[in-house]
This record gives structure tokens, sequence and C-alpha cells, in this order.
């Protein structure tokens, strides 16, 4: 990696985007129940949501996403409207693999923000911030073939179909996870 860090706050048109601090939770949390449902119907993107959630999980889980941050392991960040502050979803980078420099991007948006492009604006500006500082990283994104919002987020933002995977869930339930891509080599024709 450069000497770049990852950035605590990034603007888009719309939004900050800036890592989870002590005292996020509650309006974590909200956004979470607002959304549930939702989440819970991926459970190979979203396992967390299969659990039992509270205001305390959700602390937790920002003081954890500080700690991450600060160490440099994730880089986990929330969407908060610039207008009117409200919690809008989550996005990062949950699983970044120094040796290998695939990082895997993941992100939910809470359901009454749904339909206004607020993920294809939070990809796109986050993607771009990683290709300025980090050109050599190649971006994972898995979808549950199902979720045809977040196909059209990655498919509007430039990532690449690489492969799809067949998978059978905890109840038996067949399902296939798409693998997307951006990297280096799909933007220059050149590899790494």
């Amino acid at each position: 990696m450069t000497d770049a860090v990852f950035a605590q706050s990034l603007e888009t048109a719309r939004m900050w985007l800036r890592c989870p601090l002590p005292g996020d939770g509650v309006a974590v949390y909200e956004g979470v129940m607002e959304t549930l449902t939702q989440l819970r119907e991926w459970p190979d993107s979203l396992p967390w949501a299969q659990n039992e959630q509270s205001p305390r999980v959700s602390e937790d889980y920002c003081q954890t996403c500080y700690a991450a941050w600060a160490m440099r392991i994730s880089w986990p960040m929330l969407m908060i409207d610039k207008a009117s502050d409200a919690f809008v979803g989550s996005i990062g980078f949950h699983l970044i693999d120094p040796q290998t420099q695939q990082w895997e991007l993941g992100y939910w948006c809470s359901q009454s923000m749904q339909g206004q492009g607020r993920m294809t604006e939070a990809v796109s500006v986050l993607t771009a911030y990683v290709r300025q500082h980090w050109p050599q990283v190649r971006m994972l994104c898995r979808i549950d073939t199902r979720n045809i919002a977040s196909l059209r987020v990655v498919q509007k933002t430039g990532f690449g179909l690489e492969r799809t995977e067949s998978l059978v869930s905890d109840s038996g339930l067949r399902y296939e996870v798409q693998h997307y891509v951006l990297a280096r080599e799909l933007h220059t024709g050149q590899s790494d």
C-alpha cells in the first residue's frame, strides 16, 4: 500500500461518507430496523443481519468499526445526508487483503432512502478515491443474483462480472452469487 490513509470522510453531491464514531449506534440501529426484512433476504452478503439487533449491538458495531478504521484493518463508512444529517446507509471495504491487494466492497441503504441513486453516488465516489490512491487494488463486490438493486449499482459504477458462484443456504435453498470486479485492467487494458 502507499502512504495514503483511509479517509475519515468523503463528500458526495448529497452525502458525507464518514467513519462510524462512538455514539452513532442509535442512528444505525434505526436504519437497520427500518430495513431489516430486506437485509435478511441476503444472508451471504449481510450475515450480520441474521442476528438479533439492538441499540447496543449497533453501538458496538460503530465502536469496533472506528477501531478497525484507525488500525487500517477495514474501511467502514456511514452515509449521512448533508441537508438533514439523516442516516442513509452503510458502505465500505470490510475485507482488505494486503497480500493480494483485493478489497471487498459491501453496502446497504435504509429503506426510506432507496430509489434515489444514493448508493450509486456513494460507490462512485469511494471507488474513485481508491483508484486515485491505490491504483493497484482490485475491488470485489459479491451480490446475490436476486438482488437486482445492488446488481444495478455495480453495473452503473464500472464493475465487470467475473464469475457466478452457486451456493446452498443453511435451510437448503440454492442461490447464486455473482462476483463483480473493478480492477485497473478494466480501465486501462493493462494488467497489474
